[in-house]
């Protein structure tokens, strides 16, 4: 009894000691860092927005050689070019005569003077119409009174010279455009008859204007307005 006792204690301690030497072996299992490697230096995860910026830069080479550099131009201006010459339209003058007269004045005040005639355009009819309204809303409510008459022909202009006026017909002949004026007059309306398309001739003159003259001098011979200096030299 005593042997088998002690059989079974001793098989216990062995049983004991290798379980205990087996914990130990996988507590110390952990691979030691190498000599020289710090586990701090280690790269770790980094947000897209924590990336550093990154500097970009233009070569020298890559620069035009006449290129300013930002203090070369800071709080300075470009400068306004020279101012050239102006052309000018004078005109329309009443006839050839006061036409040519201007051109003696001008003569001393431009290095080119040129003289522009507009010739005159024939009739191409007559029409009927009554004079224009300061709004086109009075000028419908005068329609409408003007079709309540009978007049059924009318038209209320809405561009140009004759904007706001009330066309009542057109005619080939100046007898038939007078026979509707009387007509619509007899109605009550202030009608009127007139050519259509009748341009009496203009004269002109257009000058190339030298440098240092003011506008006062210019305004003493005809109103006048600027133009593009083609053909003039």
């Amino acid at each position: 009894m005593i042997l088998r006792a002690t059989i079974v204690l001793l098989l216990m301690l062995n049983l004991g000691a290798a379980a205990w030497w087996w914990v130990g072996a996988d507590a110390g299992a952990a691979e030691p860092a190498p000599p020289g490697r710090d586990p701090s230096s280690e790269p770790g995860l980094r947000l897209v927005t924590e990336a550093a910026p990154v500097a970009f830069a233009i070569p020298p080479a890559a620069m035009p050689a006449n290129a300013p550099t930002a203090s070369a131009t800071a709080g300075t201006t470009e400068p306004a070019p020279p101012p050239g010459a102006a052309c000018m339209r004078f005109g329309p003058f009443a006839d050839a005569a006061s036409r040519d007269a201007a051109r003696v004045s001008l003569t001393a005040l431009a290095s080119t003077v040129l003289a522009r005639d507009t010739p005159g355009r024939a009739s191409r009819g007559w029409w009927v119409f009554l004079p224009a309204l300061p709004t086109r809303d009075e000028a419908r409510a005068l329609g409408e009174r003007v079709k309540a008459a009978g007049i059924t022909d009318w038209y209320v202009m809405g561009e140009g010279e004759q904007a706001n006026s009330i066309a009542l017909g057109r005619y080939g002949s100046e007898d038939a455009a007078r026979r509707r004026e009387a007509d619509i007059r007899a109605k009550g309306f202030p009608a009127q008859a007139a050519a259509l398309g009748n341009r009496a001739p203009q004269w002109w003159l257009d000058a190339r204007i030298a440098e240092g003259v003011t506008p006062t001098a210019l305004a003493s011979i005809a109103p006048s307005s600027g133009i593009a200096c083609m053909g003039l030299r």
